[in-house]
């Protein structure tokens, strides 16, 4: 056999690879996805969740301070029962009713961070469901890719030894270039000449239309070990039996 019969043997084991493994790349991606949304919606949690605990401890404190300012009026209340000039009994009463607005400011502060705290509370109830839905859904896709690897090991272990003996009888510099093109085109490495007129001798890859001289699909007829590659994509081209058939090569 020509290298590019060979080639083409190998190009079609090679595709049939691919085409397996791509369904589980892509299950595999699908799970990769829904972890990282847990991961992000857990990190956003644990966020939430600190800020829901300092609000909380805020407001905490705040009462703790609007119980030392009580405990300050109460003796002030006290001293002015025992005042004995004007001066002192409006100076006590003074400070008294400073500390009574001092009171009610940290009131609203104390009842603006418990609010906070309950709306954060919201939050939290939120992103605690969307953890419980995306973790459904990682379950599943994981569920999903072993259920694909199972289905394909043994086709997948059977077509790696086949590619393995045809990739034997390719020569290294082309084997090279097929598994460079198949990589670069995700299995995609090899194109047929397609012919555009028979009379003309127009002739273009079949990949990304690029026009092809007829020397070149000559030289690959009249020598199947004569690699070409596309001028435009860098596939390696092949000229189909049905063409090849109705062309007289020119010697």
């Amino acid at each position: 056999m020509s290298v590019i019969e060979n080639l083409l043997e190998l190009y079609a084991v090679d595709r049939q690879m691919r085409g397996l493994q791509a369904g589980v790349d892509n299950a595999t991606t699908r799970l990769d996805v829904h972890r990282k949304q847990v991961e992000t919606l857990e990190s956003e949690l644990g966020s939430l969740q600190q800020q829901q605990k300092l609000a909380m401890a805020t407001a905490a404190n705040l009462e703790t301070e609007g119980n030392a300012v009580d405990a300050r009026i109460e003796k002030l209340r006290e001293d002015l029962k025992t005042t004995a000039t004007t001066k002192q009994y409006n100076a006590i009463l003074g400070e008294v009713n400073n500390l009574k607005t001092s009171r009610g400011e940290l009131d609203e502060r104390a009842i603006a961070e418990l609010e906070r705290a309950e709306s954060i509370g919201g939050d939290i109830e939120v992103v605690q469901g969307n953890i419980a839905e995306r973790t459904t859904l990682a379950t599943s896709a994981e569920a999903e890719l072993q259920e694909r690897e199972e289905a394909v090991k043994g086709r997948l272990d059977e077509l790696k030894v086949d590619r393995a003996a045809k990739a034997e009888c390719i020569p290294p510099a082309a084997l090279v270039i097929f598994d460079e093109t198949a990589n670069d085109y995700d299995g995609d490495s090899m194109a047929r000449i397609e012919e555009i007129d028979r009379k003309r001798l127009e002739f273009a890859c079949s990949s990304c239309n690029v026009f092809m001289p007829f020397s070149i699909v000559n030289a690959i007829i009249s020598d199947g070990d004569n690699l070409r590659t596309c001028e435009g994509c860098r596939r390696i081209l092949f000229v189909p039996e049905e063409l090849r058939a109705g062309l007289v090569v020119k010697k």
